[in-house]
């Protein structure tokens, strides 16, 4: 984090390739039920090729400075972006995480793990909650249990699967399948992809 770098130029409107980073992620962070914010800054300081201030996100971005701080924050958390120092200069700087086996195990560990965890804590409470009350009828509060008892299958599962979703994000991708998408079928393009796909991470 003690990276000495030079500050950024002062801050303008965005340019269009920016714009199309920050669109890209403000997609993803849709899909993700993620606030708009989070992805709009993400991709602001992926694309950009300096650290970037906190002053910089806002104004640049126009989003408010509680917008700002939160999505900042939650980004750091998650290790998608860390904070490096600037010479002679007091303020936070931020740089994205662009490497995407780095990026995806931070969020499978920070935000995703705790989520699951945090799944199975209400899960068991509401299964408490069954035994404890006797306001509902037998036969609904079965069928209740039955609910929670694919809910926590389900939660178990997930979380059994992280640490391969963990591995399989730092495997190579094939190329056989990507020369299909793209129309190169040729017998070398099949027979490079076959290399790729046996070749060690």
């Amino acid at each position: 984090m003690a990276t000495s770098l030079q500050a950024p130029s002062s801050a303008e409107a965005l340019n269009s390739v920016e714009s199309e980073f920050v669109a890209f992620f403000v997609n993803m962070a849709t899909a993700l039920s993620l606030p708009r914010s989070v992805g709009e800054i993400f991709g602001f300081l992926f694309a950009a090729e300096s650290p970037q201030p906190f002053d910089d996100v806002v104004s640049r971005l126009g989003v408010s400075k509680g917008s700002a701080s939160q999505g900042l924050k939650f980004l750091v958390g998650i290790g998608a972006i860390t904070t490096v120092y600037v010479p002679r200069d007091r303020r936070t700087f931020y740089v994205a995480e662009t490497k995407m086996r780095s990026l995806f195990s931070s969020a499978l560990q920070n935000a995703v793990k705790p989520h699951l965890e945090g799944n199975a804590r209400l899960l068991a409470q509401i299964e408490e909650n069954l035994d404890q009350t006797g306001e509902q009828p037998d036969e609904k509060r079965e069928h209740y249990r039955s609910r929670v008892a694919s809910l926590v299958n389900w939660n178990e599962k997930a979380i059994q699967l992280l640490p391969l979703l963990d591995k399989l994000i730092s495997l190579p991708t094939p190329a056989f399948p990507l020369n299909l998408l793209s129309g190169k079928t040729s017998g070398s393009s099949r027979k490079n992809a076959s290399r790729a796909s046996t070749a060690e991470p």
